[in-house]
């Protein structure tokens, strides 16, 4: 299946691979929908055998925002070509759409960076294709990672020790009696060092090859291995992902990363929490200058070494950079980690 779109091969697609779901004759109930953009289709059948970043350099090399939109295009000439005229898709569909794609893409793409680099930290030669340089750190199994995306409400507390857990949820009983909440968003996308017992599995180190259906699951339910295993200082590092900024919008990351760090770094005593933002356009949106803010959490514990909240804000420019960058840090931050 091409990554560009076959009207040859549209007609004869298998229903899970067929990225519109005609909804006319069953329609959705309180709402106008007529066509469903089938997401994990749309993914399935963009990318049936690759990988961004682990396959050719046309495709690494590729600007990420139109890597992202490859799936919505071959959605909407597949339903031009087989509805004509009736087939209509809103833009709220597509907004919506772009976004987890956005999400699914890029967990991926570091999915498989982390793979690569956790061959390697236990004893393994490194990769060769693509060609990305080798870590700078020396190779230790307590060097693994976990890169996991979290489904939408998902509350991180639950990825963490039950010791670590238990006395956040005590310091909301605490705020509960006087009728107050401590809410705690979802970053898209977590790093954490790799628990010892994770470490056995092949599962952290194997690379997916495609985004079918069953590497989608894969994705979609690698954070509940962790659930329950995460140390306070092993979260290295959260991404908040937003296909495009809005002056209206920069503050909920902030938000994020600061409720994260006061916890984290705060409360629990771990050591520098870092958090990102991704996006694809934040031009004439004054971002940069308002990710300089400190975090709370830093200012409050009057830390020697204050630091922003949000770590950077990156506009990832292909899929290559992106894998060379998340390598960058992973050599920086786990230099610090105590080797077994």
């Amino acid at each position: 299946m091409p990554f560009a779109f076959d009207p040859a091969l549209s007609t004869g697609l298998p229903q899970d691979l067929q990225p519109i779901e005609d909804r006319r004759d069953n329609p959705v109930r309180g709402r106008p929908t007529l066509f469903r953009l089938a997401q994990a289709n749309m993914l399935a059948y963009t990318f049936p055998d690759f990988v961004p970043g682990f396959a050719q350099s046309g495709i690494n090399l590729l600007p990420f925002p139109k890597l992202l939109s490859r799936p919505i295009e071959n959605a909407i000439r597949y339903g031009q070509q087989l509805y004509g005229q009736q087939f209509e898709v809103s833009s709220n569909q597509v907004a919506k759409v772009a976004g987890d794609i956005f999400q699914e893409v890029e967990a991926a793409i570091l999915w498989n960076a982390a793979a690569r680099w956790n061959r390697f930290m236990a004893g393994q030669s490194w990769g060769q294709q693509p060609r990305y340089p080798a870590p700078s750190v020396q190779s230790d199994p307590s060097r693994q990672v976990a890169v996991v995306g979290l489904p939408r409400r998902y509350d991180w507390v639950r990825l963490l020790t039950p010791e670590a857990s238990e006395w956040i949820d005590a310091l909301r009983g605490e705020l509960a009696r006087h009728d107050l909440l401590l809410p705690t968003s979802t970053p898209d996308i977590m790093v954490t060092v790799l628990p010892p017992e994770c470490r056995l599995s092949p599962k952290f180190s194997t690379d997916i090859k495609n985004l079918g259906h069953k590497e989608q699951k894969l994705l979609r339910r690698a954070h509940l291995e962790l659930e329950g295993r995460i140390e306070p200082g092993e979260i290295i590092l959260a991404i908040a992902l937003k296909k495009s900024l809005r002056s209206d919008r920069l503050y909920q990351p902030l938000y994020e990363a600061n409720i994260m760090q006061l916890l984290l770094e705060g409360k629990l005593g771990a050591p520098r929490v870092d958090f990102e933002v991704h996006t694809l356009e934040s031009a004439g949106t004054a971002a940069r200058d308002t990710y300089r803010a400190a975090s709370l959490a830093a200012v409050a514990t009057g830390y020697a070494s204050p630091h922003r909240a949000i770590r950077d804000l990156y506009e990832p420019a292909n899929a290559d950079e992106l894998v060379r960058r998340f390598y960058e840090f992973l050599n920086e931050r786990t230099a610090g980690i105590e080797t077994s």
